[in-house]
């Protein structure tokens, strides 16, 4: 047996300060009678961590006093299956009353979900713990990590994981709330997530700090397409006016209907508090809430799900539903790449440490970037002679004057593609746009009886509070205005002014590829 201490760590202490002391957040108004026709949820209430719970359980309690068949069916699971425990026969009740509400659709069922909450703004529910502690994060220090406690993150803080050299997820740019830091959620009974696969197809990880139990049921990586064909025949219509529609997270099926009638292998898990849930790269998952519950989830990126990942932006460029990728798949691929083979001295003779010293998990990550950066080497090569075989001129990122104020990846215009590596634009068409803006800029400052300087200051987003606000728009504009095109799409633009105008920016050169490339070969 584990020693105590060891035992311990497996169920890290609640903080049960997340949510925040007093801060409002937004909450989703589902109505669950209607979850399996698509609909965009409504905005629910603002609560405070204190008073959604206390919502919660007055809504749990007046709905167990006035549909007596919960307790009714609670009873007879417990006479007929007195095997299982009390908790496992409420459970089931719920289950069935859940599915009851969602199929029959004949009683309005309306509750709402705290989903989506930045740990960051809102705190982690992973509480920390004294330095020196067996459950204390790995190299925690109390002159790096503390807390204003002295405490130091618990060695199952999400924070931690992102930051694990095997996760991938932990070079990528933008710091982006839920994919690389975790989101915290408040549930309610009959609350639910939807069917859905995570961004780009990644894994993720789910933990429940405290309160009642949630259902999951998930659908295996090797089933994703069939999940896909019998959602679209049991719901056609839907799926004719929203071919995205997965993409949205508004939608259930029952998992009976998807496995009797469709022959689509889903499972089922009862997830406590102290426990976790991991989902696998592109596999469907749906659930809901018996209660009040906080949970905690993150993404993560492993070697193994590198191959997965390049599937998911050709789904996102070419499938059904297109949407834009969160993250440039190629950057992150040949960064990672990048800092691997510095940190594990590949290609360095002088510096390499024997081999047989290095964990599995290196290899195989060596292996699966060294693939993955071959097939980007290659469609990078021949895309570019392409295009510059046209005429299209080429410069590196650093020098394009078009790209100055830029501090984020564009999507392709036309293909959702986050091709970061070589994006090209047409030069006459961003200078149109700088001009208009400019001038409209002007206008409206003159027209306000304000100084015209800073307006052209403020285009920019100024160094006011309201900068990232107001930067925020500009980008938009930007990607409005100013349509950037992947390597496959550069010549398909329609301005109309021509080939001369067309400019190609790289921020990797072909030299560097190839040296990474070389490196991760030795």
């Amino acid at each position: 047996p584990l020693p105590p201490s060891t035992r311990a760590g497996w169920k890290p202490p609640f903080n049960e300060e997340a949510g925040g002391d007093g801060i409002p957040f937004d909450t989703k108004l589902q109505t669950v009678n209607r979850l399996q026709e698509g609909l965009h949820f409504e905005d629910g209430e603002r609560y405070t961590r204190d008073s959604y719970r206390d919502m919660a359980d007055a809504f749990k309690r007046k709905y167990l006093e006035t549909h007596q068949r919960v307790a009714d069916e609670t009873e007879r699971l417990r006479r007929e299956n007195p095997g299982w425990s009390d908790d496992a026969c409420e459970a089931r009740a719920l289950e069935e009353e859940f599915w009851r509400i969602v199929e029959t659709d004949t009683e309005k069922i309306r509750v709402e979900y705290g989903s989506d909450l930045d740990a960051d703004v809102y705190g982690s529910g992973f509480a920390s713990v004294p330095v020196g502690s067996a459950a204390a994060a790995a190299g925690a220090t109390p002159d790096s990590d503390s807390d204003e406690d002295g405490g130091v993150p618990h060695a199952w803080d999400f924070g931690e994981l992102i930051r694990h050299p095997s996760n991938l997820l932990r070079v990528v740019g933008g710091d982006i709330p839920g994919l690389t830091r975790p989101w915290l959620y408040f549930g309610m009974m009959f609350s639910a997530f939807c069917w859905h696969v995570e961004d780009h197809y990644l894994g993720s990880i789910n933990y429940m700090h405290a309160g009642a139990p949630k259902t999951w049921y998930g659908a295996p990586t090797h089933a994703a397409d069939a999940f896909e064909r019998a959602v679209r025949e049991i719901i056609p219509g839907i799926f004719k006016d929203a071919p995205d529609l997965l993409h949205r997270l508004v939608t259930l099926v029952p998992p009976a209907v998807l496995g009797e009638g469709h022959g689509v292998p889903v499972c089922q898990t009862l997830q406590r508090a102290g426990e976790f849930v991991v989902t696998w790269p592109r596999a469907y998952h749906a659930g809901f809430s018996h209660g009040w519950n906080v949970g905690e989830a993150v993404n993560f990126g492993t070697a193994d799900w590198v191959p997965m990942g390049r599937a998911a932006v050709n789904d996102y460029q070419h499938g059904v539903g297109k949407r834009d990728s969160i993250f440039s798949h190629e950057k992150m691929i040949l960064d990672t790449a990048k800092a691997f083979v510095r940190r594990y001295g590949y290609g360095d003779e002088s510096s390499r440490e024997d081999q047989s010293l290095r964990a599995p998990w290196i290899a195989r990550m060596a292996d699966a970037l060294r693939a993955e950066l071959e097939i980007i080497e290659k469609e990078q090569r021949a895309g570019r002679a392409v295009v510059t075989s046209k005429g299209v001129k080429e410069v590196a990122g650093k020098e394009n004057e078009a790209s100055k104020h830029e501090n984020e990846d564009e999507n392709c215009a036309l293909c959702k593609a986050m091709p970061h590596l070589a994006v090209v634009h047409c030069a006459r068409c961003f200078e149109i746009a700088e001009k208009i803006e400019f001038e409209q800029a002007v206008a409206r400052a003159r027209a306000e009886g304000r100084s015209a300087a800073g307006a052209a200051w403020a285009l920019q987003g100024g160094s006011s509070s309201e900068r990232l606000r107001r930067m925020g728009r500009y980008h938009r504009r930007r990607r409005r205005n100013r349509p950037m095109f992947c390597l496959g799409h550069a010549l398909d633009g329609n301005c109309g002014h021509g080939v001369a105008e067309l400019v190609m920016t790289t921020n990797a050169s072909m030299d560097e590829l190839e040296r990474v490339l070389g490196a991760l070969r030795k």
